[in-house]
């Protein structure tokens, strides 16, 4: 309760404590809007953006931010060390002195929270209501470690712990046209369709870690080193996963995707009244509402342009994210049936293939039925945490 934001203002910077933070924000909003001549609907339209640009941060601005044009691997490589490098005596001087700088910056001005323990509360929860994932052995157990490591790692951090989670998130999607460029350069098999859907996951998921980076998700550079690393450790995890069973490639992506509901709903259901009060960043703004939505549309396993959410607030950004997770989870599943029973997975955009050679069906009618049944459970689950997260 002791986090101030600093906002910046033409004249001078205003502290706001968190307690305060509904009334102060609004009343951010008033001066603004008081700025904006009188019959200015775009100004007016305009003023909960200004506030968000005054407590959000723009990826750009940050001083380790990636290269600006193409070149060498050894000059952007240098030059991203140069970056980072200072940014670790920033975050050893900010530790000496108890982080009482970062908790006037986002995200620790916020004065969000998660609760490792509602987190699993909600896994358990979702797996008793029969939308569990029979996962393969080896790959329950590294899913299990990972949560383990992220409970540990990112403890009272929830949006340092999104962002890693965002950045490790775009990893499979990454590995899965990777092999499917290499299957089709070998001429062993063409899914244009298939390419073009995980395309769109990965621009969904960039997305997110765009926001949760003007969040301040990445602001420490332990954080970074550790989610780069990871996600170059699990893109090749899953290249030679690919080689062996696609299925199986799929069916880890769909535990941490479903990992992801429970995260993002536990959250927004412990902070839905001050996620209310924060305007939603620019680049959410953007993305879910003003521009091309093609590639929002082409992840989903539903017809274009049938989902079109609201990005007022913060609140309706994390429901978004949280909802969009669900809808990876569904392609997921239909990637699965794709390798298992031949059932194409196509961008809605596109019509889907005239004639498929599946071969020798790879599964019984048993598991065509079980499959069924497992699509069943989860549209009723997802319905249920829709449900939850309205309030």
């Amino acid at each position: 309760g002791n986090f101030a934001i600093i906002t910046k203002t033409a004249s001078a910077a205003v502290p706001v404590r968190a307690p305060q933070l509904g009334r102060r924000l609004r009343l951010l909003e008033a001066r603004m809007a008081a700025e904006t001549e009188p019959g200015d609907k775009a100004g007016a339209a305009g003023t909960r953006a200004k506030v968000a640009r005054t407590l959000y941060m723009h990826p750009e601005d940050q001083p380790y931010r990636e290269g600006t044009r193409p070149a060498s691997a050894w000059a952007l490589g240098a030059a991203n060390f140069r970056k980072q490098s200072l940014t670790i005596f920033e975050q050893a001087r900010a530790s000496l002195l108890d982080g009482e700088d970062a908790r006037t910056r986002v995200p620790e001005c916020l004065g969000l929270t998660l609760s490792n323990e509602e987190v699993n509360l909600a896994e358990l929860r979702r797996e008793a209501a029969g939308s569990g994932i029979p996962a393969h052995p080896v790959s329950r157990a590294l899913y299990d470690g990972g949560c383990a490591i992220l409970d540990i790692f990112f403890d009272g951090r929830p949006i340092a712990r999104f962002w890693f989670l965002e950045t490790v998130a775009r990893m499979p999607y990454f590995a899965y046209v990777s092999m499917l460029h290499l299957y089709e350069s070998f001429g062993w098999w063409r899914a244009p369709g298939l390419r073009q859907v995980h395309n769109a996951e990965e621009w969904n998921e960039l997305h997110h870690l765009l926001i949760m980076e003007s969040l301040g998700g990445d602001a420490r550079w332990s954080d970074r080193f550790l989610g780069y690393h990871a996600a170059l450790v699990y893109y090749w995890l899953l290249i030679v996963t690919y080689l062996f069973s696609p299925r199986i490639a799929y069916e880890f992506m769909e535990l941490l995707e479903a990992h992801a509901v429970d995260t993002y709903s536990s959250f927004v259901k412990g902070n839905r009244r001050r996620l209310a009060e924060l305007p939603a960043p620019d680049v959410a703004v953007d993305y879910y509402q003003k521009g091309d939505l093609y590639m929002f549309d082409g992840f989903q396993q539903r017809p274009p342009g049938s989902r079109r959410p609201p990005c007022d607030s913060l609140l309706d950004v994390f429901k978004n994210i949280c909802e969009d997770e669900g809808e990876h989870v569904k392609t997921m599943r239909a990637c699965q049936e794709y390798a298992e029973l031949g059932k194409a997975v196509c961008s809605p955009h596109l019509p889907p293939p005239r004639n498929i050679d599946v071969g020798e069906p790879a599964e019984t009618s048993e598991a065509s039925a079980a499959a069924a049944a497992r699509r069943e459970a989860w549209t009723k689950w997802s319905a249920l945490v829709h449900a939850e997260l309205e309030g």
